[in-house]
């Protein structure tokens, strides 16, 4: 079963939906986003089993919405709130380079928004650090 997801997605990622090399336009699901770095998708065709799908931001941390700080749980939600604004006012939502995270069957990807990068977008916001694997700082002291 998990292969066939597999081979039904990658065969998906070949489909016209694709904008330019390696870069596609999925169409966002109702409920946009978890936080600040994941959005959520609907891959449309597929299995409705296997339709709902996040994307996690690739080059970006941004706070936890589930911390037990208060402060990294309000930056949080600021975050996911920037990121639900610019996806509703967006003429162009680009998911590139999309590969299978390694957690939670998500996938990875840059994300433009408008051309915006949306790590960039976090990170200049102070609402977002840098990422590229490995052990993530923490948002309270």
């Amino acid at each position: 079963m998990i292969r066939a997801i597999y081979v039904t997605f990658g065969l998906f990622l070949l489909s016209p939906f694709e904008v330019k090399a390696d870069c596609y336009q999925w169409p966002i699901r109702e409920k946009i986003a978890y936080d600040g770095d994941t959005l959520y998708i609907l891959l449309s065709g597929l299995p409705e089993t296997i339709q709902n799908v996040s994307v996690r931001v690739r080059g970006v941390d941004t706070p936890e919405i589930r911390s037990k700080c208060e402060f990294e749980k309000q930056l949080a939600f600021e975050a996911k709130s920037l990121l639900i604004s610019r996806v509703q006012q967006a003429k162009d939502v680009l998911f590139c380079h999309p590969e299978w995270g390694k957690y939670g069957g998500r996938v990875l990807a840059d994300v433009y928004i408008d051309g915006e990068n949306v790590a960039d977008l976090m990170i200049a916001n102070s609402l977002g650090r840098p990422y590229f694997g490995g052990k993530r700082a923490g948002w309270c002291s």
